[in-house]
């Protein structure tokens, strides 16, 4: 995982945490309960009143939401002191207010802490300082936890690296291209009041062949008078399963859910059983079961009504996390090819763009679309900014002149996630080698025919330079000098370049003379090469 992608969790963490710690302050009217029916009447919840309350929560802003869901589970939590027996444990309602305010508070200095320990992922587990803070604890900061949390530990691990990093005795991180975990179990100890908070997050954000992905979140919150049996626990399981579209889209999330709470004294005491279903925006079930004691309807109605709005929260967020995930390129790889090319392509030549997106998972084909943009330089791509089948195919149509370049950006989006990936062209050429001759063997490179260059040659017993002045790239004009055996020479001429890539001729014909000798006109022939 990333080092930025974990700095970012431990502050989402330490985000959710400050939350819970006061939390409990209304920001206004439109922070209050919506008036409406109740969830449960005569012990059976009512569905039509919950999508109700469900629907409000959703109108709402993150703030106002966030409000609502702290009062949600203060009034749960508190009221839970009072049915267990914790609050006449510990002296009665002003000590049980101390000890509950104080559990609140020492939440947000341990989080800001907790936000300042850089974390990054390693191959093997590194632990951090044993002594460091606890993370806290909570139905609200726990359900924060797993919502916001689930979004870091997914994008930290985005990368595709595997490993663990456990930042605090309590919490520990880990992930691999295919999974990622992040737990939390952490203990707090003020004011005669022991609570616990463990967390538990699995996603796996890479979905199969159908398009089907799945994450799990498990809660579990207790609070209980130190050193006694009397006391709270409520747990939070939601199953979440989803469905992406062919255009790497959620398309759709389910979550199954079950919410227990209980209250106990001396290992005796009541129990609250909430279970159903939710779909994209839908209540599809909720059932309210009791057993071993009688909890008052005010218990039962916040039971119901915290157990739903968590868990849409939690479904959602984490949904979102894994949708993050399968955009990023974590699951998909497209690596596109060109033939010719992409290098040293001819001036107004084409090229066969293939882009065959496969899964980083299992390596088959993702099926899906591709899609192609001229995204730089270059004279065109085919079809441009169209969806294609894949595996797909496009024409890339380099420039009608040397030395130019041209990027073609491609997109995979398939049920499997999406891919990016770009490849770069252009139509550098690379020098000539020039051979052959007749009486005169000449050796050397041209790195550009329109400009001047010079070629070695080689007669028996004497060496020259021959010097190119080019009045276009077919042909111009040459000098030559030598010497050798006591002999100078020089001369003068036109030359023509005929032929096509990657072999020309390039034939001269000059007049020339000789110091011991006479003048006397020559045509020599060398055939240019193009290197590679």
């Amino acid at each position: 995982m990333t080092r930025s992608g974990l700095a970012r969790l431990t502050s989402v963490v330490a985000a959710a945490l400050v939350l819970t710690a006061c939390g409990s302050t209304s920001n206004g009217p439109d922070d209050r309960p919506a008036k409406q029916g109740p969830v449960v009447v005569d012990g059976a919840v009512d569905v039509p009143a919950l999508q109700q309350l469900l629907d409000t929560q959703r109108a709402r802003s993150r703030e106002q939401q966030e409000t609502e869901l702290a009062r949600l589970d203060n009034a749960l939590e508190r009221e839970l002191w009072t049915v267990s027996g914790l609050e006449s444990a510990l002296g009665g309602p002003e000590a049980a207010d101390a000890a509950f305010a104080a559990h609140g508070q020492a939440l947000t200095g341990k989080a800001r802490a907790i936000s300042e320990r850089p974390v990054v992922m390693r191959p093997a587990a590194y632990v951090a300082d044993a002594s460091g803070p606890t993370i806290g604890e909570g139905l609200f900061g726990g359900t924060l936890v797993v919502a916001l949390g689930s979004d870091a530990v997914v994008s930290a691990s985005n990368d595709g690296e595997h490993g663990s990093v456990q930042w605090s005795k309590e919490a520990k991180v880990s992930g691999s291209r295919e999974h990622v975990d992040l737990d939390i179990d952490a203990t707090h100890e003020s004011n005669g009041v022991t609570t616990r908070l463990v967390v538990k997050v699995g996603v796996s954000p890479c979905p199969d062949a159908s398009g089907r992905f799945e994450a799990t979140a498990k809660l579990d919150i207790s609070a209980t008078k130190t050193g006694g049996r009397t006391g709270q626990r409520g747990t939070l399981d939601v199953a979440i399963t989803g469905q992406v579209d062919e255009d790497a889209a959620l398309e759709s999330a389910d979550a199954d859910y079950r919410m227990q709470w209980s209250d106990f004294a001396n290992s005796r005491g009541s129990f609250v059983d909430v279970s159903g279903a939710i779909g994209d925006t839908k209540v599809r079930t909720a059932t309210l079961d009791r057993s071993g004691g009688k909890p008052n309807a005010s218990l039962q109605v916040d039971a119901v009504a915290a157990a739903t709005t968590y868990a849409f929260l939690v479904k959602s967020a984490v949904a979102d996390a894994a949708e993050k995930g399968w955009q990023s390129g974590r699951c998909v790889i497209l690596r596109p090819t060109a033939s010719p090319g992409p290098k040293g392509m001819k001036p107004g030549t084409s090229s066969t763009v293939s882009a065959a997106p496969r899964s980083r998972i299992d390596g088959g084909p993702v099926g899906g679309t591709v899609k192609a943009t001229l995204t730089a330089g270059g004279d065109a791509v085919s079809p441009d900014g169209t969806k294609v089948k894949a595996d797909a195919t496009f024409t890339y149509m380099a420039p009608d002149a040397p030395d130019k370049t041209g990027t073609v950006s491609l997109e995979a989006r398939s049920r499997r996630g999406v891919a990016k990936a770009s490849i770069d062209f252009d139509t550098r050429q690379g020098a000539y080698v020039a051979s052959g001759g007749t009486q005169v063997k000449v050796s050397g490179t041209v790195a550009d025919l329109a400009a001047p260059f010079d070629l070695q040659g080689k007669g028996t017993g004497f060496t020259v330079v021959y010097s190119y002045t080019p009045t276009s790239s077919t042909g111009g004009t040459y000098t030559y000098a030598g010497s050798g055996s006591g002999v100078t020479m020089k001369g003068s001429g036109r030359y023509r370049i005929t032929g096509n890539d990657p072999v020309l001729t390039l034939t001269q014909t000059g007049r020339g003379c000789v110091n011991v000798g006479g003048c006397a006109t020559t045509t020599n022939v060398i055939t240019l090469t193009r290197a590679g």
